[in-house]
C-alpha cells in the first residue's frame, strides 16, 4: 500500500508519465527502476526455489510492497509467480490496477539473475483477478 501522503503524487506522476511517454516507455522505465531497487536490496544466496521465495518476501515486507508466491505447474512445465498486496495506482495499468507490474518484473528478473538464473517474466492475467501474475520463462 502506498502511504496516503504519497498516493496523490504517485497517481499524478503515473498519469503524466503515461501521457508524456506512453505505456511502452513507462513500462521500460518501471522495469529499470525495479532492477535498480533489486541492486540496492540484493538477495542473500538462495539454494532453492523455496528460499528464493522467502528472501524475496523478506525484502518486499521490508519496503511494504506485498508478497510473492511461486507455483510450479508440472503439466505445462511452467513456473508461475504471483504477487499479492502490491501497491496500486488507482485503476492505472492494463489490466486495471496493474501499473506497477513492470517494476516487479524488473526487480524479480534482477533477483533471479543474482541467483544465476536468467529469466523473462511475462505478465499474465491472474486467475483470481486479484494481484499480479507472471509466467517465468527460463533463458539459456
Amino acid at each position: 500500500m502506498i502511504s496516503p501522503d504519497f498516493s496523490l503524487f504517485i497517481h499524478s506522476l503515473a498519469t503524466e508519465l503515461e501521457l508524456q511517454a506512453g505505456a511502452e516507455e513507462s513500462d521500460a522505465l518501471l522495469f529499470s527502476i525495479g532492477k535498480r531497487v533489486a541492486a540496492r536490496l540484493p538477495l542473500p544466496h538462495c539454494h532453492t526455489t523455496a528460499s528464493f521465495e522467502l528472501e524475496c518476501n523478506a525484502i518486499l515486507a521490508l519496503i511494504g510492497w506485498g508478497r510473492i508466491a511461486l507455483e510450479y505447474d508440472p503439466q505445462k512445465n511452467i513456473l508461475h509467480l504471483y504477487i499479492n498486496d502490491h501497491p496500486q495506482v488507482g485503476a492505472l495499468g492494463k489490466p486495471s490496477g496493474t501499473w506497477f507490474a513492470s517494476f516487479y518484473a524488473g526487480a524479480l528478473t534482477a533477483w533471479f539473475a543474482q541467483t544465476g538464473e536468467t529469466v523473462t517474466l511475462r505478465h499474465v492475467t491472474a486467475a483470481s483477478g486479484n494481484g499480479l501474475a507472471f509466467a517465468v520463462d527460463a533463458r539459456d
